[in-house]
């Protein structure tokens, strides 16, 4: 429902030059699906996207100096390049995330995207969201979804494996899943019900 909302948010009364809902939706979609830090959103240049080998690559420039090759859902790639084709502001800036009339989106920006897209919510299933918020939400379904540590550190661009057990502790029921799973309690035939 969150894309859904975000391609909706702004659209009404607004000039055609003013909408800024396809924008909107990458924003959502890049802060929920791959948990970037709001300097390396803000930063984003168009040039930074790239395609290899058929996937949708976002090269981030990270913390201290380090980059990281991050692939995007396929979902997430088709909303990008919808941006690119039909909803960014026609001009020369190289800024990805652009306001209506063609200036670079400030950090600030961003969480004013996330007010507006949540204001399009049921105010019985809101929450206080914010860009960082998002980020930590990434890495839990990550982690949740039994995602390798390593990997979620580099989708993240942590420099330390350490930084992720704050987000191992938000995972309920892990250790019961993990001992459902041991490799040495299952029999060859699958798991068999008592």
């Amino acid at each position: 429902a969150v894309p859904d909302a975000a391609a909706d948010a702004g659209a009404a009364g607004k000039r055609r030059d003013q909408r800024t809902e396809l924008r909107d939706a990458v924003i959502v979609l890049l802060l929920a699906t791959v948990g970037p830090r709001v300097s390396e959103l803000v930063r984003a240049n168009v040039e930074d996207f790239f395609t290899n080998d058929g996937v949708r690559y976002w090269r981030i420039f990270g913390k201290g100096g380090r980059t990281r090759d991050v692939p995007l859902p396929q979902d997430v790639a088709r909303v990008l390049q919808d941006y690119l084709a039909r909803g960014r502001p026609a001009v020369q800036d190289k800024a990805l995330l652009l306001s209506w009339r063609g200036r670079r989106l400030a950090r600030g920006d961003v969480q004013a995207v996330i007010d507006r897209v949540q204001a399009r919510v049921d105010p019985d299933q809101r929450r206080s969201v914010t860009p960082h918020g998002l980020r930590h939400t990434t890495a839990t379904h990550l982690l949740a979804d039994a995602v390798d540590m390593d990997a979620v550190r580099r989708v993240l661009g942590h420099s330390d494996l350490s930084t992720l057990g704050r987000y191992r502790d938000e995972l309920p029921g892990e250790l019961e899943v993990a001992m459902r799973a041991h490799p040495l309690l299952r029999s060859e035939a699958g798991d068999r019900a008592e």
